[in-house]
Order: structure tokens, then C-alpha cells, then sequence
């Protein structure tokens, strides 16, 4: 038997309650072939940025045709739009609030001259179609007021591995919600970048990827909170008692090895990260 279609769940539910399980529950009620897979449940709550980019972080590595259900949603019950966006290679079904955030810019996306992390109504990338769910017919009845997990995104999930249009969902939507994400800059003859997200270990995630700190015939020196980092280790174990490497992001993070960097250096999301070079 060929396998069914795969759904992921990333939310901020986490795992003491029966949020997440009863969200399985229903994609299950409508497609009993379907597959549900968790990428996270642990999100702080109510932190798109954080959940924006830990999907990210995920979801190109599932194969296309992939059910995407995110669910951050803060403002749950008011107007804010739910929706559905059919990409080239996934489809999403999430509130419209910028957790599409990294997926618009892997997608082609571009949020010219707005500050970092400033949310905008921005069009679609080529190849996307969006729509507004308005269509209760795939809902969850009744419909509460504080979880849409339940009664819309994860029915929608559902309907979607079964076969149904996300045109059908409702109306077609030329644009979504996106915030900017930070840029490196550069500042002289430095590149300036930021701590993006401290995973659970302690490691600084950063925005400056493997081609802003190897530079051919020099020495990467990292400065963050006052303190230099020559070069860049091979593992978390390699050098001293705090290093930069590049993580299996493919950004520079900033790690202790056996200890949590943030609070050792006392760093967290949105501080500077220098980077610059010595000669060989």
C-alpha cells in the first residue's frame, strides 16, 4: 500500500494538554490515510518570529505535496484572516500573521526598504496562490472561539490530503502577511549580523550564513558582547570555551561546548554579531 499524504504540526500547544493530540485526532477523522508528523509543539508561547523560523528550519525537507499546519495565533477569535497558501512544493495552513515569514523569502519573496521585523501586507511569490478560509463547509463544528487549531486549520489539513481544492476554501487572496527578516549589514570593513534564536542548548542561532564568514586568504574574527573569537571551529567540542561554527542552519551560531552560550555571554535573539578578518 503506497503511503498516505504527510501533515506537520508546528504549534505552541506544547505537550500537557490535548491540544496537539486532538488537532491528530481530527486530520485522522477526515483522512484516516494521512500521516502526521510533529516538527515542534515547544514554540513560546504566542512567539511567531520563533515559530516562523523554527518551521523554516524544517519544512523544505519534507517531499512535495506536504500539508503544513502552523499554529501561533495570538489573536485567535478576532479578524485576523486564516488562510491557505498553495506553494510549488507544500501547502500551508496557518494564520495570517508572519509565520510564512521565511518561507515567502525561500520563495522568491522580497519586503524592500522595511525595518527588521516589520510586518507588512506583501503580494504573492511567483508560483504561490492564497486563499481566504471562508468555506465552513471544511470546518469543525462548533466553532470555538479559542482554537482554531482544532476547528479550522486542522480540518483544512484534512480536506487538503483528501483531495479537496484549497480553491474551494475559500476566496482567492492576492497577498499575505510577512515580516522582514534581518539582513547582515555592512559597517566598514565588518559585517554586522544578529542572534536570530537560542536553540535549547544554549546556542546562539545567527543570520550570517557560511558565505559571510569563510573569506579565502584570512582569519574569521567573531565579536559579540565584548568578547573576540578567532576562527571558527570543526564541533561543538573544538576551542575554547565559547567558538563560533556553522550549525546545520548553514548559519554562524555561537556555542559553548557542554554549556549554554546565551548565558554565559549573557546574549539573546537581536544582539549585534560582528564578524571581520586578519589577514592569513
Amino acid at each position: 500500500m503506497a503511503a498516505g499524504p504527510i501533515v506537520t504540526l508546528t504549534t505552541d500547544f506544547g505537550v500537557s494538554d490535548a491540544f496537539a493530540g486532538t488537532m491528530k485526532g481530527i486530520v485522522y477523522s477526515i483522512n484516516p490515510n494521512a500521516r502526521v508528523v510533529d516538527i515542534t509543539h515547544d514554540i513560546p508561547a504566542q512567539d511567531i518570529k520563533t515559530g516562523a523560523f523554527i518551521f523554516d528550519s524544517a519544512y523544505h525537507y519534507f517531499p512535495p505535496g506536504t500539508v503544513h499546519v502552523l499554529v501561533i495565533d495570538p489573536d485567535v477569535g478576532t479578524n485576523r484572516r486564516a488562510i491557505v497558501v498553495e506553494s510549488p512544493d507544500a501547502y500551508f495552513a496557518c494564520p495570517d500573521n508572519g509565520l510564512l515569514s521565511y518561507a515567502y523569502m525561500r520563495g522568491g519573496g522580497t519586503l524592500a526598504d522595511a525595518a527588521p521585523f516589520e510586518a507588512a501586507n506583501v503580494g504573492l511569490p511567483d508560483g504561490w496562490k492564497a486563499y481566504h478560509l471562508t468555506n465552513h463547509q471544511y470546518w469543525h463544528h462548533p466553532v470555538s472561539s479559542t482554537f482554531h487549531g482544532r476547528d479550522v486549520f486542522a480540518p483544512v489539513a484534512g480536506h487538503l490530503t483528501a483531495g479537496v481544492a484549497p480553491s474551494a476554501m475559500g476566496a482567492a487572496i492576492e497577498s499575505v502577511t510577512a515580516f522582514a527578516i534581518p539582513q547582515p549589514e555592512p559597517r566598514g570593513d565588518r559585517l554586522v549580523g544578529r542572534v536570530m534564536h537560542v536553540d535549547r542548548f544554549g546556542n546562539l542561532i545567527t543570520n550570517l550564513k557560511a558565505q559571510d564568514v569563510f573569506m579565502p586568504d584570512a582569519h574569521t574574527v567573531i565579536e559579540l558582547a565584548g568578547k573576540r573569537m578567532a576562527g571558527l571551529a570543526s564541533s561543538y567540542q573544538d576551542g575554547p570555551p565559547y567558538k563560533g561554527i556553522i550549525g546545520s542552519h548553514g548559519y554562524l551560531e555561537i556555542a559553548a561546548a557542554n554549556a549554554n552560550a546565551a548565558a554565559m555571554l549573557g546574549v539573546g535573539v537581536g544582539d549585534e554579531v560582528v564578524v571581520g578578518t586578519v589577514g592569513a
